[in-house]
């Protein structure tokens, strides 16, 4: 592979360039160097100079006299973008405001203390939220079974269940790691064929979703894997340390890591990052690489100036799926870097959710405590 099919790569490894647009590309290169009118056009004299652009109206240009290995290299990314990529050939970040909040957000992550967690002391990470569950109607059965089983769209009906999670994790992260996982209840219904689906719901939560703790020595859990994490292909993997801070590597990794998941591909970059930082256990280096890591992706923009989850407000920032029409966002406080949470939003009615309606939620908050619990009394708090 050429050298200008690896700078390409950068960014876009699904088309190689043919020898012609190759071609011109180098001789646009020699013909500027031959110039020397060296110009930088996506990099500030002193940053690190990584393929990185930067979306249009924010762009600076710098020029300055002479030539230098800087400037060559910034001229054979000028190049390659126009020559090789094209104008439109990069895929540009998130809108300006969101990339704006998110790089404050990082900022204020880097000036914030994480909570120390001294010897016999755990870091607690309390988890509040809800997800939409649908369903049909126990009254229903017999019209779904006449029709072959088929279960048409007006048969569907949904409700809004409550789920509070606890974990605790030990100083020494080779002990035992607590966590409480309380049985859900009945939040939200939409109507009343959504209130008689909550209440057959119910029953089923008392019978079958109690609630649980369990302890996992070094956070390991009976299926092998750790209890957080972030995901891989094929594994789960704990050490965050292996991964890159420099944005721009970090969404390529991102990227990496998941695949062909998902419904595409910036989409799946965004839920992988939204998960990342929900687990809550992620140090403020590596969070704040995530907020600017979001602010690569395009289609991210503010969708909320004012959400509120578990009584926090914060600004929403998000990406709309158009392939189910479901907006995705995460809820940061910019000024204090303060993760909130996050949430998922459909913008199209379906079962007895009407367009517009969080479908799931979750808040997380962070302390340290001197104790795990040793049963599931807060449960019931």
């Amino acid at each position: 592979m050429d050298e200008l099919t690896l700078l390409r790569n950068t960014r876009d490894d699904s088309r190689e360039p043919g020898p012609e647009v190759l071609a011109r590309g180098r001789a646009a290169l020699a013909a500027r160097i031959d110039g020397e009118t060296p110009v930088a056009l996506f990099a500030q004299v002193g940053e690190k100079t990584t393929f990185r652009p930067t979306p249009a109206r924010r762009r600076r240009t710098v020029a300055w006299a002479g030539f230098s290995v800087l400037g060559a290299t910034s001229v054979a990314v000028a190049l390659v973008v126009t020559n090789v990529l094209g104008v439109a050939g990069w895929n540009g970040g998130a809108d300006p405001a969101a990339a704006s909040a998110l790089h404050s957000a990082a900022l204020a992550t880097m000036e914030v203390s994480d909570p120390i967690v001294g010897p016999g002391q755990y870091l607690f990470i309390r988890t509040d939220g809800a997800f939409g569950a649908v369903g049909t109607l126990e009254e229903d059965a017999e019209k779904i079974q006449a029709n072959d089983g088929n279960i048409l769209p007006e048969d569907n009906v949904s409700m809004i269940d409550s789920y509070h999670d606890e974990l605790y994790v030990p100083a020494d992260r080779d002990d035992d790691w607590v966590w409480i996982q309380c049985g859900r209840r009945p939040l939200q219904t939409f109507g009343p064929r959504s209130e008689a689906f909550a209440s057959e719901q119910a029953a089923s939560f008392y019978e079958y979703d109690s609630s649980v703790i369990r302890q996992f020595p070094g956070g390991i859990g009976p299926d092998g894997r750790s209890v957080v994490g972030y995901q891989t292909l094929t594994d789960t993997s704990v050490n965050d340390d292996a991964l890159p801070r420099d944005p721009a590597e970090l969404l390529s990794k991102i990227y990496e890591l998941n695949g062909n998941a998902g419904q595409s591909r910036d989409g799946e970059a965004l839920e992988w990052i939204r998960s990342a930082l929900y687990r809550g256990t992620a140090p403020a280096e590596f969070r704040a690489a995530l907020y600017k890591a979001a602010a690569l992706i395009p289609g991210v923009a503010i969708t909320d100036q004012q959400a509120t989850l578990n009584g926090i407000t914060g600004i929403a920032i998000g990406r709309l799926e158009p392939a189910n029409n479901v907006q995705y966002d995460i809820i940061i406080d910019p000024e204090t870097g303060q993760y909130i949470g996050e949430r998922e939003v459909t913008l199209t009615a379906y079962a007895s959710f009407p367009a517009g309606t969080a479908t799931s939620w979750t808040a997380v908050t962070t302390s340290v405590v001197d104790a795990a619990p040793t049963d599931i009394a807060t449960c019931d708090r």
